[in-house]
């Protein structure tokens, strides 16, 4: 019976908890000979590899029997030994698995289980989670070394747990963001922001940092714990895309908006995948002489039902998603082998016109893309016309200018989409030496309608002249529209009132009729 027995343990280095030097000698014989020690009047167990670590335990009475009894010693110890190293390791994993290493603070899924709990306990009514995106924290690390970044971590955490860790969940659940989970009057973004105030210390110094929220409360919420967590997330988003250094709470329109978005992001991949994404040609008109000029390449999508989806809700998503410059440049092959076909029709005067969008004409592989798309196709490339968008020449015009200059330079040309609209200055517009500008439909339609805003129509079509531009009008629906187009001194147009986009086997027999 040990119940009643005194006993002292050590590692493998010993604190010397006692004075009597034998009780040491016997303690310190069995950590190094790694065995079970018997003597007389005392008895010391050795116990291994518990955490990586050795023990022995004390008995202050002799245990000198049999080596039978011996034999059964050693084994309990050893049995002992796993039993106690596997609570060691047990604790380990849950930690390993619950908690984040670096602060120490609860991971992704400790937050979820703790979200879990709340969303199904009477505390949901008046919880809320805020997620917390530190502001450029990348830069920082790659500028000052991510070392230096993790003390930075530790700092924030730190901060965090102390102003809130008695009453609310922290976790730290990304590189960069942390977690906090509680009573909607403790998770309050002015509150949250306001610890980010005073300068974070990390290895000795100070650094101020800001940070981003995104907040759900869960008074009338209905969703799973993960749900949850991808809604603040939504939040978050929403708030960094407006203004850093701010907030944004979660709503339903905000979701329902977000998974749409999602879901039509799937359906385009699918659709490309799946071929149903086309090409269709706009004619392109000298109103002058009514001569087919050329013609500008517009992106289809029919559903597998046989509906059509419109441009300005699927574009916006390829661009959003990525999916524009695979489609981009399968859009481009497809109009200059188009225009290779028409041009063995005998069409060789005929130019088309593909648009360009910023993601897919900063990419890196895009000039390899279009080096290639016209030596396959081999079309002259004064015959294929790029049109980039206004708002493009605003958002890195030194870029755009390197780009434009290469792509000059291989003969292809360059015109200006839905000039008017992104209000570029007349001295970037002279850097970017373009051929072309597009007046915006939104001015020719006013043209019957508005005096004033026709004036703008004929204010872009002068200044191409004093540019020495060429310039088309999109949209043209009316013979007024043309008529006042044509009095301007604008040439060339596109619109309903000459032809409606065509598949390309519709404009062929167009071009021949």
């Amino acid at each position: 019976d040990l119940g009643s027995v005194k006993y002292q343990a050590w590692l493998e280095r010993p604190l010397v908890l006692v004075a009597d030097e034998s009780t040491q000698t016997i303690v310190q014989t069995c950590l190094f000979e790694r065995r079970n020690f018997y003597d007389e009047n005392a008895t010391a167990l050795y116990f291994s590899n518990i955490g990586g670590a050795s023990l022995a335990m004390y008995l202050d009475f002799g245990l000198r029997h049999d080596a039978i009894d011996h034999h059964l010693l050693d084994m309990l110890c050893s049995n002992v030994s796993v039993c106690l190293d596997n609570v060691v390791l047990t604790s380990r994993m849950h930690n390993l698995a619950f908690f984040d290493p670096l602060t120490g603070l609860a991971n992704r899924l400790q937050l979820l289980q703790t979200l879990h709990d709340t969303l199904h306990s009477p505390k949901k009514d008046d919880s809320a989670l805020a997620l917390i995106d530190i502001d450029h924290f990348a830069e920082t690390n790659d500028a000052l070394g991510h070392q230096f970044g993790d003390f930075l971590l530790c700092s924030v955490g730190k901060r965090l747990r102390s102003h809130f860790g008695d009453n609310c969940q922290i976790a730290r659940i990304g590189n960069d963001i942390f977690a906090i989970l509680g009573h909607e009057d403790l998770v309050s973004p002015n509150l949250i922001l306001s610890l980010f105030q005073q300068a974070f210390i990390a290895d000795h110094q100070n650094v101020q940092l800001s940070a981003t929220l995104g907040l759900i409360k869960f008074s009338d919420y209905e969703h799973s714990s993960s749900e949850a967590l991808k809604d603040a997330n939504i939040a978050l988003k929403r708030a960094k895309l407006h203004n850093r250094s701010a907030y944004c709470y979660f709503t339903r329109d905000m979701g329902v908006e977000i998974r749409e978005r999602v879901r039509m992001m799937h359906a385009l991949r699918a659709a490309f995948e799946g071929e149903r994404l086309f090409v269709v040609y706009q004619p392109q008109i000298d109103m002058r002489s009514g001569k087919t000029v050329g013609a500008e390449a517009l992106l289809r999508w029919r559903t597998e039902e046989g509906n059509f989806v419109p441009p300005d809700q699927f574009i916006p998503i390829a661009e959003y998603s990525g999916l524009i410059v695979n489609i981009g440049e399968w859009v481009l092959r497809s109009a200059c082998f188009e225009l290779m076909q028409l041009r063995e029709a005998g069409y060789l005067e005929f130019q088309i016109a593909v648009n360009v969008s910023q993601a897919q004409f900063s990419h890196p592989q895009f000039m390899h893309s279009l080096e290639r798309a016209l030596k396959d196709s081999r079309i002259p490339p004064h015959c294929l016309e790029l049109e980039i968008t206004e708002s493009m020449a605003m958002t890195d015009p030194e870029m755009l200018i390197s780009m434009l200059q290469k792509i000059k330079g291989m003969g292809v040309r360059i015109s200006i989409d839905d000039f008017g609209t992104g209000f570029s200055s007349l001295s970037q517009l002279q850097k970017l030496n373009v051929d072309k500008l597009k007046i915006d439909r939104a001015f020719v339609s006013e043209i019957s309608s508005v005096d004033s805003e026709a004036s703008i129509a004929r204010m872009i079509v002068q200044l191409s002249q004093s540019l020495n531009l060429a310039v088309i009008a999109e949209g043209v629906e009316t013979k007024e529209q043309a008529e006042a187009l044509l009095t301007f001194g604008c040439q060339f147009a596109q619109g309903f009132l000459y032809a409606k986009p065509k598949t390309k086997t519709e404009l062929r027999a167009w071009l021949k009729g």
